[in-house]
């Protein structure tokens, strides 16, 4: 919120007493000056941030005072309220507010027009709030991650052209007059052993095992218990019949 001085003249005293309440209520600071003691305040005014509402009445532009506050106050915080035409030229930066079919209703074409050109001079008069101390703390941090990943890029790149380089420059050798051996050589890496030396794969003497089938442990007869019995007389007879053992070993005709 800002502060915020109304000048006008005596007719528009009702309007002005009207914007004062509304502005208030909106938890503005708003103080009037109206007449002639405008002259006083136009002095102590100049050293203050507040946006000035000047309204044109039918009177307004014939009263010195009022013309000393439209040519002294600051363009970017002078804010013009037409109740009748006949508002004087003078050095504007926004056009002034139409304001006459006004009847102290907040809305409307001419309360929004008001509202927005507020606006624009509260932006111009509080102070930007300071950026976020973390939020300062991110940047800083997000630069000091950028600037170590470009060094890191830039050294890659320039190694990798200079190892380059190294592995593919021939050596030079002392050259020898007595042998004639020396001078410039190359260097090249030999192939692999694998490469020259290919083991056959030798075919394998062992068959693989075929895969049996599993014998089903469900097929099988029910399971039934023996029966047991005494012998009988002629059973018990022939069992101690000592001619038995002899007719057991007796050959087969």
């Amino acid at each position: 919120m800002i502060d915020i001085r109304i000048v006008c003249t005596h007719d528009a005293t009702k309007v002005a007493e009207m914007l004062v309440r509304l502005l208030e209520a909106e938890q503005h600071v708003v103080r009037l000056t109206c007449g002639r003691q405008a002259y006083h305040d136009l002095e102590a005014a100049k050293d203050n941030d507040e946006a000035v509402i000047m309204i044109w009445s039918p009177a307004a532009p014939m009263q010195e005072y009022m013309l000393a506050w439209a040519e002294r106050a600051d363009p970017q915080r002078l804010i013009e309220l037409a109740r009748a035409p006949g508002a004087p030229k003078i050095a504007r930066v926004a056009p002034v507010v139409e304001f006459a079919q006004w009847r102290g209703e907040r809305g409307g074409r001419a309360w929004n027009a008001l509202n927005d050109r507020l606006r624009t001079v509260s932006r111009r008069l509080e102070p930007a709030p300071p950026p976020p101390r973390y939020a300062v703390m991110a940047l800083g941090a997000a630069g000091l991650l950028a600037i170590g990943g470009a060094f890191i890029v830039r050294i890659n790149d320039v190694a990798a052209p200079r190892q380059q380089q190294a592995a593919t420059a021939p050596a030079t050798l002392p050259f020898s007059e007595a042998t004639g051996v020396g001078g410039a050589v190359e260097f090249i890496e030999p192939a692999s052993v694998d490469d020259v030396f290919a083991l056959p794969r030798l075919p394998s003497r062992i068959a693989p095992l075929t895969p049996q089938s599993h014998p089903s442990l469900y097929l099988v007869d029910p399971y039934e218990p023996a029966e047991f019995r005494d012998p009988t007389l002629l059973e018990r007879l022939r069992d101690i019949n000592p001619l038995r053992d002899r007719d057991d070993e007796a050959p087969e005709t």
